[in-house]
């Protein structure tokens, strides 16, 4: 047998069987790319990675509401080397901001050289406060692995660097796991799936420490639970706790609810009456008793921002009133917010890295685009009246998350007088990708040939973590 073609044959062994096990193909990319994203992203360069840290850490000091208050800032009393390496990285990043705003090359090498050092440990110094600064209304349930390494890195007295790090390893590959679950559950479009919590927003949430990488990956799951039941009805205990996660770790989720009219024929949804009621019911209970009990707290800590504005601005219950008086103005403001603020948002959904500061090749994010639009192309195992079922709760899904997401930022963080929605991004959309996925899938249904569909998601994989590396890289550790 000549050497090219074993070579060949066993090429295309190990292609084939790769093709059939898309969650560890998933699996291998994720933590291979995630834990090199962990190690290159300087301390608290992650999007609100400090307001992040400090609400994890007070969980592991049994802190489940925020009750701690000065000049009425929620926040934590920590001790003085912690507050001094928090304050230095803090400074960091805004110092590192500030320059690549101004075209100057610094890098977190000549940085690195001031860090003052230190452990955590030190109970004889006196404690100092920092605010949370918007983390006020997270959840334990986007926070449980780092919660978990917090308490071991305490218990090993590590200094914040390390602590930090192994957060983000443990947060990894906890969420890699759930991800994996959620491709393996899927009855078809696992490799959208795979591309979707590859793509460069999906990996960076996961590598740092964020609210984001829990979302997603708890979406992934219903999703493909509430998918996978059109089907075989499947366990409705699951699709329960898992919604439960879902509307706990960011509360625009509880829209997924919808997603539980895909697993029958609405004829059958009044014999079916409690199974909904047990997916339904638990998160529109507990996602506003969360809501209840933090809410007002997370408003408050922006009046210290908007000093200029009333408080009304910011409490949701006034906001409702208001609109019902005037029920054009959240429209009109939600439109103009997508119409000409909403340059960013696809870029951001596909991945803008940093603090919104590290862009992607500009070809990347092209590219990405059409791959995300050619990985739904597969036939669905569906007649013609469950298809077109499941397109319409998915299309409904999406709609209505798009405008929860902009409906609760109004309610919360705009006020009145700016004619669009304040604080939207588009890395807050990637959750409803997989919905969006299948409703491609159950519009179009066709099939791509045989073996396309994994070539082309492992390459946008490849192309998202290796392009989502360099950039990293290259913006805080090359030299100039």
């Amino acid at each position: 047998m000549p050497r090219w073609y074993a070579f060949w044959s066993g090429l295309a062994l190990v292609w084939s069987r790769l093709e059939s096990r898309p969650a560890y193909v998933f699996i291998l990319l994720s933590l291979v790319f995630g834990s090199a994203i962990s190690v290159v992203v300087p301390p608290l360069r992650g999007p609100d990675e400090i307001a992040h840290f400090l609400r994890i850490y007070s969980y592991t000091r049994g802190g489940l509401l925020p009750v701690t208050e000065v000049d009425g800032r929620k926040g934590i009393f920590i001790d003085r080397d912690l507050y001094t390496q928090l304050s230095f990285f803090k400074n960091a990043g805004e110092r590192f901001f500030r320059n690549r705003e101004q075209g100057l090359r610094l890098r977190y090498g000549e940085i690195m050289k001031e860090h003052p050092g230190g452990t955590l440990q030190e109970e004889k110094q006196a404690t100092k406060f920092m605010p949370f600064a918007g983390t006020e209304g997270y959840n334990p349930v986007a926070y449980a692995p780092y919660v978990l390494a917090a308490a071991i890195g305490n218990l090993l007295g590590l200094d914040f660097p390390n602590m930090l790090l192994l957060m983000r390893f443990l947060g990894l590959i906890t969420f890699t796991a759930v991800a994996a679950y959620a491709i393996k559950l899927t009855p078809t479009l696992k490799w959208a799936f795979v591309l979707i919590a590859m793509l460069p927003v999906a990996i960076y949430n996961r590598s740092v420490l964020s609210a984001d990488g829990a979302a997603l990956t708890y979406a992934l799951v219903f999703t493909a639970l509430c998918f996978s039941a059109v089907q075989r009805y499947g366990r409705v205990w699951e699709r329960s706790l898992w919604m439960i996660l879902c509307a706990l770790s960011k509360q625009p989720q509880i829209v997924f609810v919808v997603l539980e009219l895909m697993v029958c024929r609405m004829t059958e949804l009044r014999r079916r009456w409690s199974s909904l009621a047990l997916v339904v019911v638990p998160s529109f209970v507990l996602s506003p008793l969360w809501v209840l009990a933090v809410s007002a707290d997370v408003a408050a800590w922006r009046l210290g921002e908007a000093e200029s504005y009333p408080r009304e601005y910011f409490d949701p219950l006034w906001k409702l009133a208001y609109m019902w008086e005037h029920p054009l103005h959240f429209p009109l403001a939600a439109w103009t917010s997508v119409t000409v603020w909403g340059d960013r948002l696809w870029p951001e959904l596909i991945g803008i890295l940093g603090w919104q500061d590290v862009w992607l090749p500009p070809w990347t994010y092209f590219a990405l685009t059409v791959i995300l639009l050619l990985v739904p192309l597969q036939k669905l195992n569906l007649d013609g009246a469950v298809r077109a079922r499941v397109a319409v709760i998915t299309g409904l899904a999406v709609l209505g998350y798009v405008v929860t997401v902009y409906l609760i930022f109004f309610l919360t963080y705009t006020p009145i007088s700016i004619d669009h929605v304040r604080g939207v991004q588009g890395r807050y959309f990637v959750i409803a990708l997989p919905m969006a996925a299948i409703f491609l899938a159950s519009m179009i249904n066709v099939d791509l040939p045989r073996g396309v569909l994994a070539t082309t998601a492992i390459t946008g994989s490849l192309l998202s973590g290796i392009t989502s590396f360099q950039a990293l890289l290259g913006a805080h550790w090359s030299v100039p």
